[in-house]
């Protein structure tokens, strides 16, 4: 379903913003654990901004599941997509223990698991780690159910541990699933039994705290909370329910056609199952309420009374609750087709993976080594700056490669009052002192510019760099460029000469986005010290390959080699909408990678 995302575990993302922001989430979650655990908050991003991981979720959920990995050596990307593989399997799963549950019939359980797992949410929000792990909440629902049969301090403590590792996995579905449960808890759970599940809730909300008090410390100190203008745009109206692509993607909250056929068949064969349904009919009667966010009144009165949930930008995300409901429905309907006919009931979970196929998905690689300007700043742990400035694609992409040297850094894809005056300087012609002056006022002292990427400020930048007289050069790795600021922290001198070197593969064509009308040209230029032999042309992926050759044009320390290459037409099984990928193999035999690059080929 996620093909060919296994093909590429180290190297796969969905695009480059947010999953970049993710896996350093997760890695920054795992390398503070171990070096300064009670600091876990005050992250790396955003210096000198105070509690700068509660920016953004905090992932801690996730990332405990991931510590076995990154303890045996599983780099940030790798254990990132196993955490993408694992939030999908744990949700069919889940939805299977609770549809099994509540229907005793393996097939209706792998048919809620099959609905839950792919449901269409989970691929609109396949950038976001944090929503493919839907898990949490049908095992809430489960463990709340199991307590309710047989209230014991067991069973109150099972729905504690679900309760808190849903908390700790995804602020968004803490809110929903604590209000669904309560609402829940209230109708199943007899009162003389309130007492073990309310003392394990309360230990539960303890240990929370020193996860969500950041959150609120933020909001007091940055103002990052969302307006009820912000939360109206990403507010689902009822026909996005019945919609296949609402406009605005945080608004797909449409679960499939067979969704709805699995309700009308509960409704008329499973109707002697009436507190079941209704269960069900509660959990999605909460999402999709809630689902309408600004538009009708329960969302609106969480937004303006109840703490924590001002912080919620896209209401739409209600639907998982929803979703649990109809997973729920979905096995009702299932087991009441199995006590039928058994061999017909396997044809709904069929009929769901054949409805909610996504792949092949068109995944972006990322380049997965670090430039080696990164591994020589891990030898320091001063505040370092990273230019240009407040770029959304290079602010992401410092993130990425903040997983290896997890440096204080001003980099951010949020705005704090310092980024907003250090933006104001860095956008000014030409650049000011004052720039230097504000790096200097927060104590950074290493400054590294990536001249590649300069683009349409390439003058005005490179003019700033000569004129400035506090920047002196510490090292230079081909295009990325290291200065100390005066003053500070007395920076490293990079050592031995082939570290300066750079191997590089730089593609002309195809453009990102192009159309390429049956032929199509790959060109580009490519270097290393060691020389290029050949090059490797990857498609789907890389899941198809092709080879060309390349051509020496420039002879010196670092020999430059130019590949043009023609493909006639498009080449068989290579997708309409497709990445190119290139490799370029040195005379070591070593691969060179090249970005990658999405475009159309017809």
């Amino acid at each position: 379903m996620t093909w060919p995302l296994a093909w590429n575990l180290h190297r796969a993302v969905s695009d480059f913003a947010d999953p970049y922001l993710n896996i350093w989430i997760l890695d920054w979650d795992w390398w503070a654990t171990l070096h300064q655990p009670f600091s876990l908050f005050h992250a790396s991003s955003l210096y000198p901004a105070k509690y700068s991981l509660a920016f953004s979720e905090n992932l801690y959920g996730i990332a405990l599941l991931l510590f076995p990995l990154r303890a045996v050596g599983v780099g940030p990307i790798a254990a990132y997509n196993m955490a993408m593989l694992l939030g999908f399997a744990s949700c069919g799963f889940a939805a299977y223990l609770l549809g099994f549950r509540l229907t005793r019939s393996w097939s209706a359980g792998i048919a809620a698991g099959v609905f839950y797992a792919f449901v269409p949410f989970r691929f609109v929000h396949i950038t976001h780690v944090q929503h493919v792990w839907g898990a949490w909440l049908p095992l809430l629902l489960l463990a709340l159910f199991r307590y309710a049969e047989t209230p014991t301090r067991k069973r109150a403590a099972v729905f504690a541990a679900v309760f808190v590792m849903n908390g700790l996995t995804n602020i968004h579905y803490l809110l929903f699933g604590a209000f669904a449960a309560a609402v829940t808890a209230l109708l199943l759970v007899p009162r003389r039994a309130w007492r073990e599940l309310a003392i394990a809730t309360g230990i539960a909300l303890v240990l929370l705290a020193p996860f969500l008090y950041p959150y609120a410390a933020v909001a007091k100190l940055y103002g990052h909370q969302r307006t009820a203008a912000e939360s109206v745009a990403y507010s689902a109206m009822p026909i996005d329910w019945i919609a296949r692509n609402a406009t605005e993607a945080e608004l797909r909250v449409f679960p499939g056609v067979l969704a709805f056929v699995a309700i009308a068949a509960a409704l008329l064969l499973a109707r002697r199952q009436w507190p079941k349904l209704a269960l069900a009919g509660l959990w999605i009667a909460i999402g999709f309420a809630g689902s309408l966010g600004m538009h009708f009144e329960f969302h609106r009165f969480l937004f303006g009374a109840v703490p924590g949930f001002r912080a919620i930008r896209a209401p739409a995300r209600w639907a998982v609750i929803a979703y649990v409901g109809i997973a729920i429905v979905i096995a009702l309907a299932t087991a009441a087709i199995a006590r039928r006919n058994r061999w017909l009931a396997l044809l709904v979970p069929a009929a769901f993976v054949v409805e909610l196929w996504a792949a092949p998905i068109r995944w972006y690689l990322a380049v997965p080594e670090p430039p080696p300007v990164y591994r020589w700043l891990a030898r320091e742990r001063t505040p370092i700056a990273e230019l240009p400035f407040g770029v959304f694609q290079d602010e992401y992409l410092y993130h990425l490669r903040a997983t290896a040297h997890h440096r204080p850094m001003v980099s951010g894809v949020e705005s704090t009052p310092f980024r907003t005056e250090l933006s104001a300087k860095w956008l000014a012609n030409p650049i000011g002192e004052d720039f230097v002056d504000a790096l200097q006022r927060i104590g950074v002292d290493t400054v590294v510019v990536h001249t590649d990427r300069l683009f349409d400020r390439a003058d005005v930048i490179r003019e700033w760099m000569r004129r400035e007289r506090r920047l002196r050069l510490v090292a230079r790795f081909g295009d990325d460029v290291v200065f100390q600021v005066a003053g500070g922290h007395p920076a490293r001198q990079a050592g031995g000469t082939p570290a300066l070197l750079r191997s590089f593969v730089a593609p002309a064509a195809p453009g990102w986005g192009e159309t390429a009308k049956g032929k199509l040209i790959v060109a580009g230029w490519a270097g290393s010290p060691h020389g290029i032999q050949y090059a490797n042309v990857y498609f789907n992926n890389r899941t198809i390959r092709e080879r060309i050759e390349v051509e020496k044009v420039r002879r010196g320390a670092v020999p430059e080699y130019r590949f043009f290459h023609v493909f006639p037409r498009r080449l068989k099984g290579v997708w309409l909408e497709t990445d190119v990928q290139i490799d370029a193999i040195d005379g070591r035999g070593n691969a060179i990678t090249s970005e990658d690059r999405w475009f159309r080929w017809e």
